[in-house]
């Protein structure tokens, strides 16, 4: 998972008044990554892929930047794409 440092040096955001934010934010992008993906990811010591990262901090990023009028079918949509190589085939 993407730290919180990582994430604010992504996004250009200095200081930790948005630590909190930041956190809930990649707490929901996480919970639409899996949801996506149809199993839980960062559960054992391996390495996170680097396309569920990107995902991750893209998914971050637009919550940030959207935080008013973000549409979540849309970001649910562009992470299906993103990220079909990686997803479980059902439920």
């Amino acid at each position: 998972m993407p730290s919180i440092e990582e994430l604010k040096n992504y996004l250009g955001i200095d200081g930790g008044h948005l630590d909190s934010l930041l956190a809930d934010f990649l707490n929901t992008a996480k919970e639409l990554v899996e949801k996506v993906l149809r199993y839980q990811i960062g559960l054992a010591n391996n390495p996170m892929p680097s396309l569920i990262k990107e995902a991750l901090r893209y998914s971050v990023a637009y919550l940030y930047n959207n935080r008013e009028s973000a549409n979540f079918l849309e970001l649910e949509r562009t992470l299906a794409t993103l990220l079909q190589s990686l997803r479980k085939g059902g439920f």
